[in-house]
């Protein structure tokens, strides 16, 4: 029985082999009648290269032709037969092996990844052509296989999953292929095919084959590849009995002329390629003339290439496509299936309520952020945040909205998905798109409830991830588009001008991955096929990246991180065969040769500045200049803004002017707002942190008669047993009190920071009474508060602190934590949680303007006491013991004051003068200005390097000032 005839020859001689061909067998025939050949494609590539090229040669158009793959005609052939089977998709399949896995008791098939390798596996087998039964039967006398047992238990899985696809009423692909060969074989009506564009074939398509063969109904084969290709060679020994002789070189018969351009790294790669198509089209070159090719295109890459084609005035035919799980459908369908068990996260809420949920409560999510943040409500069910809502009417939406999403998630199982999406509000095609994967999603899981298997969540949330929505936003433009893609959708197209980028050696060749479930001396065993270290094919994938014109190779040389990158080996083979004489060159230094062989740079051009750069030149030309750009401010309306904040001003704020004048402008002035992130709160935030122990030492002193620290005195540096059990009552209850009002975010990690209160504060107040005792002390006044702006407590001064500074009188308000007293003399306490590196040498840094806080105290209690200033002193009392001396902590006012009051009235001067510029300092040794900044992540003086330095030659923004007022 004679065989088909075989052509081996490029897949462009293909297409307009068979194109020819099949217009020839129409000429004097009806134009709808059936034709006498079928074409069995390898790819969708090849389909549409033989179309282009039968439309070449009959204009009018045709009727009737089909042009599939191996698996559409088998699903033909059962379909005229008067069977319908329904192939499994993707999802169906990953599905029912993630389930069968799970339903198989075995540490294996509790690992991460198991099922994917499972699937993997099992693909191999099947497309073999071997059925679980036949695997089986090889396994059980190959007792030196590397794991018996494990393969065992993996054909446990297979066949498992095999009685879940049947139940699903679906067919595994392999079995679809069987079935059609049967068919074929038995005498099933099949029109003569030709097999196009096929290098090689599973177990499973060649069965089809051989019954086509078998019934003579296969009357050619095109293989596009020349007879060098190794890989090839076992099918084209399959259909010619032996290789084929009159071998042509692909090199000679296709590639006429390449260049090779090295980059530096990625993205200047493909933006020099970009600009290469540019001039291309600019020259006349029609776009379906032009392709881009690689071995494989990760999703940045073409990000990178939609952004440089669209720079340059052209648009790609493969976009990087949207994950459903960035879209916000399929991100609010996500978090619904963790929110219960996540106890309702802010952030997920927040993200749901954004999603176009429909939902009856109403909210603002915008504002809502904004007032749980304020609140520190980090996540929880709706019942206790509604009863810390109050009269907040955002906070009570919030609180019904999670109540809605409670009722919503309490049932998790397989309707879930369809349940959701009956509840998402569409609002444009991407939208249609994103609904349309859920509906199928959900659609999916229900047909799975006759498996009557445990519900898992996580299989859900893995069928979204596999996802990726092709829909790409319309735009009014006619850009012309160029093809890209990689190497295996290139199959069968051709362009006169191909770009081959990504050339590097860890790209092309790709390694292949040994199957750690079917390693190859096992497949050796079983006689199934080898996984190998797949050159050949690597080897084959390259020679079909050529143009018929011009092929232009490139790659970067640098990961753009520091690593470098090398050049492909195929390419500096290919180099060697094209060009023999420049071997040396080659081997030695490819990047020499590179430069010799790139593609001719475009003409020179005048360069003309994007429109997005005038304002940053703008902007540079007036740093240093004492401008606007630099905080200097000549606007009427903020002076008087400036003025009216001096009226009523507290010391932290004098501080903060300070330290950095624009942080002082920023936070006073405009009222930039530094909001906390309570998600991110695993402990308790560090300014509530701090108010607790204000109040936990507050109400301790309050509470302990001046008799009883005296007599602690015996006892330290221990505490009494009495004094001990009152401070620890008032941490819980304080604690008790936090946990009312902000619950823990992480419980475990809120009692560590009960315990570690406790044990800090004993140290703190024994040593606190130590020291009161040596120095004769005892502590007289506790939040003592003075000036009209504590609209919640009653001063225990009602006016406040008055300074004259140079014709403007300063109104100081404030509250001191405490006041010690005895024999005539005052000590102004300021506690600071932590080791209050910061406030280390107090003394020199009231004299530089960067601590005014204590000292303004003190000049207000030595006003309201009626006493001398060498009667006052003050210092910091930082709850954990560093190893500075307490001296440096503490300072006397009566060495501070005249110099406290010049800084005051330079500071006074400058504020209503306009002079805010930006002081950056981070370092805890000195006063650290950008610590607490609300703008210190976008801080223009922090991060440009020359201002900065510029900025950094005054020891501080008093002595920048001085020299400038």
């Amino acid at each position: 029985m004679p065989g088909p005839a075989l052509h081996v020859i490029p897949y462009n001689d293909i297409a307009a082999l068979i194109g020819q061909r099949l217009a020839d067998s129409r000429k004097g025939t009806d134009a709808l009648a059936p034709w006498s050949e079928e074409v069995v494609v390898a790819s969708g590539g090849v389909s549409q290269a033989i179309v282009a090229s039968l439309l070449e040669r009959i204009p009018s158009g045709m009727a009737a032709l089909r042009l599939g793959t191996i698996e559409a005609l088998s699903q033909r052939i059962l379909n005229d037969a008067g069977d319908y089977p329904r192939v499994a998709s993707d999802a169906e399949r990953r599905l029912a092996m993630r389930t069968a896995a799970h339903s198989v008791n075995d540490p294996m098939t509790e690992t991460r990844g198991a099922a994917a390798m499972l699937e993997r596996s099992y693909r191999d087998v099947r497309d073999t052509g071997l059925s679980v039964a036949d695997f089986a039967r090889r396994v059980k006398p190959a007792s030196s296989l590397r794991n018996h047992e494990r393969l065992r238990t993996v054909i446990r899985v297979w066949e498992e999953y095999e009685r879940l696809i049947v139940r699903l009423g679906v067919l595994d692909p392999a079995e679809l292929l069987g079935r059609a060969a049967e068919r074929i074989r038995s005498g099933a009506p099949v029109a003569p095919q030709i097999l196009a564009g096929f290098y090689d074939l599973t177990g499973a398509q060649k069965n089809v084959i051989r019954a086509l063969q078998d019934v003579e109904k296969l009357s050619t084969v095109f293989i596009p590849v020349d007879g060098h290709s190794t890989f090839a060679l076992p099918l084209i020994k399959h259909f010619s009995g032996t290789a084929v002789e009159d071998r042509q070189s692909c090199l000679s018969n296709v590639v006429k002329q390449w260049t090779v351009n090295e980059y530096r790294t990625r993205e200047d790669e493909i933006r020099g390629v970009a600009s290469s198509i540019a001039g291309l089209l600019d020259n006349g070159v029609s776009p379906q003339r032009v392709g881009i090719v690689a071995r494989s295109l990760d999703p940045y890459d073409l990000h990178l290439l939609e952004r440089f084609a669209g720079q340059s005035g052209f648009a790609i035919s493969s976009g990087s496509g949207t994950p459903l799980l960035a879209h916000r459908f399929g991100r609010a369908v996500s978090m619904l299936v963790r929110l219960r068990e996540r106890d309702y996260p802010r952030a997920d809420v927040l993200e749901i309520a954004r999603s176009g949920l429909k939902t009856k409560s109403g909210i603002n999510a915008e504002k809502a952020d904004f007032e749980t943040r304020k609140a520190m409500i980090a996540g929880g069910r709706g019942g206790p945040i509604r009863e810390r809502a109050g009269n907040n009417f955002t906070l009570g939406d919030y609180a019904s909205l999670v109540e809605e999403l409670e009722v919503l998630t309490e049932r998790i199982d397989a309707t879930f998905a369809s349940r959701i999406a009956d509840l998402l509000r569409i609002e444009n095609d991407l939208d249609l798109e994103a609904l349309q994967a859920i509906e199928s999603i959900g659609d999916l899981f229900v047909r799975s409830q006759r498996w009557n298997r445990p519900f898992d969540p996580s299989a859900l949330i893995d069928a979204l991830s596999e996802v990726v929505l092709d829909q790409h936003p319309t735009t009014n433009n006619r850009q012309p588009q160029i093809w890209a893609g990689d190497v295996m959708r290139l199959r069968g197209r051709s362009f006169d001008r191909l770009f081959v980028i990504r050339m590097q050696d860890d790209l092309l060749p790709q390694r292949r991955t040994e199957d750690p479930l079917l390693p190859d001396s096992d497949r050796r065993q079983l006689q199934l096929r080898e996984i190998g270290n797949g050159r050949d094919e690597e080897q084959l994938l390259f020679s079909l990246m050529r143009g018929t014109d011009a092929t232009h190779f490139s790659f970067a040389s640098s990961d753009g991180f520091g690593k470098p990158l090398r050049p492909s080996q195929f390419l500096k083979a290919f180099a060697m065969e094209a060009d023999p004489a420049e071997k040396p060159q080659i081997l030695k230094n490819f990047t020499r040769f590179a430069a010799t062989r790139t593609l001719p740079a475009d003409p020179p051009t005048s360069y003309q500045l994007p429109a997005t750069s005038y304002r940053s030149l703008q902007l540079l030309t007036l740093a240093g200049t004492k401008s606007l750009f630099d905080g200097y401010i000549t606007s009427p309306l903020l002076r008087e803004r400036a003025v009216a904040a001096i009226q009523s001003i507290s010391p932290t704020q004098l501080e903060d002017f300070g330290e950095c004048p624009q942080k002082f402008l920023m936070k006073h002035i405009l009222h930039v707002v530094d909001i906390d992130d309570p998600e991110r709160e695993v402990q308790i935030n560090h300014r509530e942190k701090g108010s607790l122990d204000h109040r936990v030492l507050e109400r301790f002193f309050r509470t302990t008669p001046p008799a009883e620290i005296h007599a602690a005195v015996s006892d330290l540096p221990r505490l009494p047993a009495r004094l001990r059990e009152r401070l620890e009552q008032v941490i819980d209850e304080e604690f008790d009190s936090l946990e009312a009002k902000i619950p823990p975010f992480n419980r475990s990690m809120r009692a560590i920071e009960r315990r570690a209160t406790k044990r800090v504060l004993h140290d703190f107040v024994a040593a606190d009474i130590g020291e009161l005792i040596a120095l004769g002390l005892t502590p007289s006044h506790f939040e003592y508060r003075f000036g009209t702006k504590h609209k919640h407590h009653v001063p225990d001064h009602p006016e406040p602190f008055v300074l004259d500074t140079g014709g403007l009188a300063l109104r100081v308000e404030g509250t001191v934590d405490r006041i010690d007293a005895g024999g005539g003399r005052y000590r102004i306490v300021d506690y600071k949680s932590g080791k209050a590196g910061r406030h280390q040498k107090l003394g020199d840094k009231i004299d530089r303007g960067v601590r005014l806080q204590l000292a303004l105290y003190a000049m207000a209690v030595a006003d309201f006491f009626a006493v001398d200033p060498s009667s006052v002193a003050g210092a910091i009392k930082p709850l954990v013991r560093g190893d500075a001396d307490p001296a440096e902590f503490a300072f006397e006012l009566a060495g501070k004051e005249q110099r406290l009051r010049e800084t005051l009235a330079l500071f006074v001067d400058a504020i209503a003068g306009g002079m805010f510029p930006a002081y950056p300092n981070e370092s805890d040794k000195d006063f650290n200005s950008c610590k607490y900044c609300p703008v210190r992540h976008s801080c223009r003086t922090k991060h440009d390097a020359e201002e900065q330095r510029a900025v950094l030659q005054s020891a501080d923004p008093r002595t920048m000032l001085e020299g400038r007022v």
